[in-house]
């Protein structure tokens, strides 16, 4: 079943074309991965899914429910939640109160604060933060605000999650156990559209792979069948290297 379709979404800026002529979808259950290099229109494809920028023209639909003139807050209670790429944990709230702001803001419409915490701690409890609940984020290592991050929007309880570049900046190890983690997420049902510049975690997690540059889909494909196209080799490594692949 298709989850979201992008039909002929473009998105400018004045007179700044940053996508073109878009055309994609995600099935329920799948994980996508969007990769390119930097300015290839990746997170304002996001910021239009989650309608935090309007989109010029096109349509994007989720569940057949047109999203164009839909608000941020009317996107989550459909059942979408994203993580941004700059982590900014609100100021003055502990690691649980921040991801129980998630909860009340999701699509189970919680009326009291008691089932927000409930929500917030089964959450927290998936990504692994139960032992730093009461923390301050801010005084976290940035695997851990990551993982906050992931959190706050996993209480929501989406179907579709947004994630942009969860595993910048992370180590080896903590590489391999967010990746883990965002496997299991599958397992549980929720459909992933994830944005990633580490190569190999994004091929290990991906059933698709959407690939942009320059604001255009250039391909789309398995994660051995991206790896082996010309044309994606040539936007991140240049035409000489392009030539040598074929």
């Amino acid at each position: 079943m298709v989850l979201l379709e992008a039909k002929n979404v473009a998105k400018s800026y004045g007179g700044l074309k940053v996508l073109t002529d878009l055309n994609f979808h995600v099935n329920s259950g799948e994980i996508v991965g969007v990769i390119g290099p930097n300015g290839a229109g990746k997170t304002t494809f996001m910021n239009l899914v989650s309608c935090l920028s309007p989109i010029t023209s096109g349509t994007i639909t989720y569940k057949g429910i047109r999203l164009n003139d839909k608000k941020p807050h009317e996107i989550a209670k459909l059942g979408i939640a994203r993580t941004f790429q700059v982590v900014k944990p609100f100021g003055g709230l502990s690691v649980l109160e921040n991801v129980m702001v998630g909860a009340f803001y999701g699509k189970r419409n919680l009326k009291s604060k008691a089932e927000a915490r409930d929500a917030a701690e089964e959450a927290i409890s998936i990504v692994g933060l139960l032992d730093v609940k009461d923390k301050d984020p801010r005084i976290l290592p940035l695997a851990k605000r990551k993982k906050l991050e992931v959190a706050r929007a996993l209480a929501m309880k989406p179907d579709l999650l947004l994630l942009d570049e969860v595993m910048a900046g992370l180590s080896m190890k903590e590489l391999e156990d967010i990746t883990e983690e965002i496997l299991k997420l599958k397992q549980k049902g929720i459909t992933m559209l994830v944005i990633e510049h580490v190569m190999k975690a994004i091929m290990k997690i991906s059933d698709r792979i959407l690939v942009l540059h320059l604001g255009q889909k250039i391909f789309e494909g398995t994660p051995k069948e991206v790896v082996e196209e010309p044309a994606v080799i040539q936007a991140y490594l240049g035409a000489k290297f392009a030539e040598k692949g074929k």
